[in-house]
């Protein structure tokens, strides 16, 4: 599974193109596919997965969801529309669709996130805002985590 670490800031062009950094693509090159999912994320950002992470984490879901039960349709359906697949160019972009911008409230700038098994893009000013609400939580995330995970 690759990795992604790091922060990048680039311009999307006026076809709503960003380059994906050359050290994410890197890490993906081991699959023959340059077909990426980008997803509506939580926090006002999108998320981006390679195609065989994300039909991994589709599957592990999607196996444990019943079309009879109302509210895993509709979980299924939402998700569904809130993605959309996205392939490389020669340059190492991607195209990002006007509704996705708009979702994200991205206009020119973006920062792309490393998030281990995923990529973020943000609108750097929303990022900001996000970190300085984090950071104001007074919440110890490390601790935290660490506490959920061995209670």
């Amino acid at each position: 599974m690759p990795l992604f670490i790091g922060e990048f800031f680039y311009t999307l062009d006026d076809k709503g193109r960003v380059n994906i950094p050359a050290k994410f693509r890197k890490a993906t090159s081991e699959n023959a596919d340059s077909t990426y999912i980008i997803q509506y994320g939580r926090d006002k950002c999108l998320y981006v997965y390679p195609m065989d992470v994300y039909q991994n984490k589709v599957i592990e879901v999607i196996d444990k969801l019943s079309e009879a039960d109302p509210v895993h349709r509709a979980y299924m359906s939402l998700l569904g529309s809130k993605s959309i697949d996205v392939t490389l160019d020669k340059q190492g972009r991607i195209t990002i669709p006007p509704k996705f911008l708009e979702y994200a409230g991205i206009e020119k700038d973006v920062q792309i996130i490393g998030a281990y098994n995923r990529i973020e893009i943000w609108d750097p000013k929303i990022r900001e805002k996000y970190i300085q609400e984090i950071e104001q939580s007074g919440i110890d995330l490390e601790e935290k985590i660490a506490s959920e995970l061995n209670p």
